[in-house]
């Protein structure tokens, strides 16, 4: 007779952003099932009272009871030794791990899955196989080794799914959820879970459903949604208290306090904190202990009670230490920061935040580029605090070394694979170290440019307060200067129809994020009752207020010498050569501008165009593809992009310019573009530009090119970016081909993916301009570029001389240079 299968597993406690809030409910292993045993006497007597005492091991976990359990446990391993029950005995040896996983006891947890796995793969026990899998997985992701968890969720899902247990499944799906959540990634930790609920509620399971809705609650709180995050809270609450799931009900009731924390409604927090504290002392469970600990460090610091706030989280941290949580202890180092920051002792708020950031860092090798950004993403705040207290005992440039610390640096590791094969592997064996003052300043000599680095830091409010901002020049001199932002306050009746959110449970947005926003608009759109150019001037105007007017005497005056901008956060969106000032100049006409998403990168891409040297034959150029017929999202009718006869005719133009035949209409197909484009030394791309994410990869983007029987015609970011690109340019003569989701590790979309595939240098636009306006400049850049020798200085020429003719902003201003400058 056979054993029921064991399909669930434990679930990985998560938390989140500053405060380590919420966390997910742990699955436990689930009940055996054992069937009777049909004789009474001998060994079979033995086996009867070895399986009793194992059903009597897992009431006591789902009790909390955990070193009773781990007793009876090895009383019942010890007699299914002896019958030689083999499968009973992988069941124990998987449980016993589960109870030490649950205990913070990670070594002694993976000595027994190892145990397990080891028998399970001898008597070919499939479904025994794939619950150890996701055992492993949980506890590497308690441990913080993000890939490892990954791979382990990822080996046990098609043998689950081959054998039919749609329990299983949920309970992996479940944990790749929390895994997303880990990683920065809400919205597809909601969909995992919603799907996983889905499966459960086929099976009828109330406690897994009750699980479920807790943590469908934590997805909707780390999006913001803090009102559908307590009714799902409450839900679960209600089941786990009817279930009796003492582990379940605990760690509700923190998630609660964590609502309540965010409502600012201080004392329910700690009420709510207190009694699921008090259940997880009762279970032993110190994962959880330590959660609340955070917790509740993070309300007494609210309230300004800082000796309370450092002593909950000096307990915190002793928990997450001994138990090797180093995601919880990068959390809790960074509120101790906080809190030591507020409370003005700023060098020991210093020691700890530069401790939080080593722990942070240590958990990102290994992870995926997309998992590097979000991890990197939702931890960012530790980097504003440290910088905000080393700007405070005057310290600028090592500030800056901080700002640069916290961007781009999935990028530099990205770019680092480009490298010769030799230095690859040795950027690979370790970790990319983050740049020193020196490296800083050897960048603006090699670049023969003066450095602008910009840095959004927030208030407790998650309100932008002030904008850092380091200019560096090519002697190696390095200003620093700020500007409070709260001065935009007297600017917002201009910005309240741009803001976002304002009637929502999410933060209030920064009017920062509202007048980028609304500069753009006024330049793309039309809006009633105000004439566009009044509108963009306004903004453009109060963007240079803030953005360059505070570091005007610190630019070059000659207007051919290069200024480099690195821009933060939403800033990546602002047209820095559109700008103007109080004289109505605009700063193209001033300055030789390029923008980088960090100074490191431009670092690595030097080091790159050093070490393995370039072998391009002529040019790509593509214009006007007969366009592809493709659904924007599932369920929608198919749609097809306008003809670009505007686009056609500068194809044709530049061809002849660069000596070779232009692919047109229906030769320009995603085919032949890729077979082409890693050859060319110019790649130039006239057609539309797309900010879907079509392969669902989380990287936006795709140009439109001819399909064919072999392809779509949609050559994605993610298809660009597994290309081996020679060019020295790339040009996206496309709208938006700027555009893409904003993170810390600058914009993810189209320029990120060409940079990423091998690409020097990147001209991009930011919103779709005149075809006719965008032919006259693209000829020009192209009549210009070998006299100058640069693509800096040619983009700009090609501004200047497209201007007169079309004045507007919206025809010229869009389009900007990334990486490179130099063609020689």
């Amino acid at each position: 007779m056979r054993l029921k299968n064991i399909s669930s597993c434990l679930l990985l406690v998560g938390f989140i952003l500053l405060n380590d809030e919420t966390q997910f409910i742990k699955f436990p292993s689930r009940q055996l099932g054992l069937l009777p045993v049909l004789a009474q006497t001998g060994e079979e007597s033995l086996a009867q009272e070895a399986r009793r005492l194992y059903e009597l091991g897992y009431e006591q976990t789902d009790r909390g009871e955990f070193q009773e359990a781990l007793a009876t446990f090895d009383r019942a391993l010890t007699m299914a030794l002896q019958v030689g029950d083999r499968r009973l005995e992988g069941v124990i040896l998987n449980d016993i791990a589960v109870v030490y996983r649950i205990l913070g006891d990670y070594p002694q947890a993976l000595q027994f899955l190892n145990q397990a796995f080891t028998l399970r793969q001898q008597i070919n026990d499939r479904s025994g196989i794939a619950q150890t899998l996701v055992n492993f997985g949980a506890v590497y992701q308690s441990l913080g080794d993000y890939p490892q968890a990954l791979d382990f969720y990822q080996q046990a899902l098609p043998i689950v799914q081959g054998e039919q247990e749609q329990d299983g499944e949920a309970v992996i799906l479940t944990n790749m959820g929390e895994l997303y959540r880990q990683l920065g990634q809400p919205n597809k930790a909601l969909a995992s879970f919603q799907n996983a609920l889905s499966l459960f509620e086929k099976e009828g399971d109330q406690w897994a459903i009750g699980i479920a809705f807790a943590n469908i609650g934590a997805a909707y709180d780390a999006l913001g949604e803090l009102s559908q995050s307590l009714e799902f809270y409450q839900k679960s609450l209600a089941i786990a208290t009817e279930v009796q799931d003492t582990l379940g009900i605990g760690q509700t009731w923190i998630n609660i306090g964590a609502i309540y924390e965010k409502l600012a409604d201080y004392p329910q927090a700690i009420q709510a904190y207190q009694q699921g504290l008090a259940v997880m002392r009762e279970l032993g469970d110190l994962d959880s202990i330590g959660q609340a600990f955070n917790n509740l460090g993070s309300v007494h610091r609210r309230m300004g009670e800082y000796s309370q706030a450092l002593e909950f989280y000096e307990r915190a941290l002793e928990i997450r230490e001994n138990i090797g949580n180093r995601a919880g202890m990068a959390v809790t180092l960074q509120n101790k920061g906080l809190a030591l920051f507020e409370a003005g002792k700023l060098p020991e708020a210093t020691e700890t935040l530069y401790a939080g950031i080593d722990v942070l860092e240590s958990l990102r090798p290994g992870l995926s580029d997309l998992n590097k950004v979000s991890i990197f993403d939702k931890y960012q705040s530790t980097y504003s605090i440290l910088q905000k207290a080393l700007i405070a005992q005057n310290q600028p440039e090592k500030a800056l070394t901080v700002a640069e610390r916290g961007r781009a640096r999935a990028f530099v590791e990205l770019i680092a694979k480009r490298l010769s094969p030799e230095a690859a592997q040795e950027f690979s064996d370790r970790q990319i170290p983050p740049p020193t003052i020196q490296d800083i300043q050897q960048v603006a000599a090699e670049q023969n440019a003066t450095l602008v680095e910009y840095s959004i830091v927030v208030d407790n409010s998650a309100k932008n307060s002030s904008l850092l901002i380091w200019v560096v020049k090519p002697t190696g001199a390095i200003a620093f200067r700020e500007v409070d932002l709260s001065l935009l306050e007297g600017f917002r009746d201009n910005l309240v129809q741009f803001l976002v959110g304002e009637e929502t449970d999410a933060q209030p947005e920064p009017l920062l994020t509202a007048l980028v926003r609304g500069s753009r608009s006024s330049i793309t759109e039309t809006l009633p009752t105000i004439s566009p150019g009044q509108v963009s001037n306004r903004k453009l105007k109060k963007l240079h207020e803030l953005l360059i007017n505070p570091i005007a005497d610190l630019l070059p005056t000659n207007p051919e010498e290069k200024v480099i901008f690195i821009p933060h956060k939403e800033l990546f969106f602002v047209p820095f050569p559109a700008l103007i000032d109080e004289s109505d100049r605009y700063l193209i006409e001033k300055h030789t501008i390029l923008t980088a998403p960090g100074i490191q990168l431009l670092q690595i891409a030097r080091i790159a165009k050093r070490d393995r040297p370039r072998e391009t034959a002529g040019a790509l150029v593509v214009g006007n593809p007969v366009m592809p017929i493709f659904q924007r999202n599932p369920g929608e009718e198919p749609e097809g992009l306008k003809n670009l006869p505007g686009a056609e005719q500068e194809a044709t133009a530049i061809a002849a310019m660069l000596n070779t035949q232009p692919l047109i209409g229906s030769e320009a197909t995603e085919t032949a573009v890729v077979e082409r484009i890693t050859s060319a030394g110019i790649v130039h791309l006239a057609t539309h530009g797309l900010l879907d994410d079509f392969s669902e990869s989380g990287l936006l983007g795709a140009i439109a090119l001819a399909p064919s029987d072999r392809d779509d015609g949609l050559l994605t970011s993610e298809e660009i970016i597994g290309l081996e690109l020679n060019a020295d340019l790339v040009v996206l003569s496309a709208c938006s081909t700027g555009g893409g989701s904003i993170t810390g590790d600058g914009i993810i979309g189209l320029s990120r993916a060409v940079i990423g595939a091998g690409a020097e240098s990147v001209i991009v636009s930011l919103w779709q301009a005149d075809d006719q306006a965008t032919a006259q400049l693209m000829e020009e850049f192209y009549r210009v570029l070998p006299q100058t020798g640069d693509r800096a200085v040619a983009l700009r020429q090609a501004m200047l001389a497209t201007l007169p003719d079309y004045p507007n902003v919206r025809d010229w201003g869009a389009f900007m240079l990334i990486g490179e400058s130099a063609s020689q």
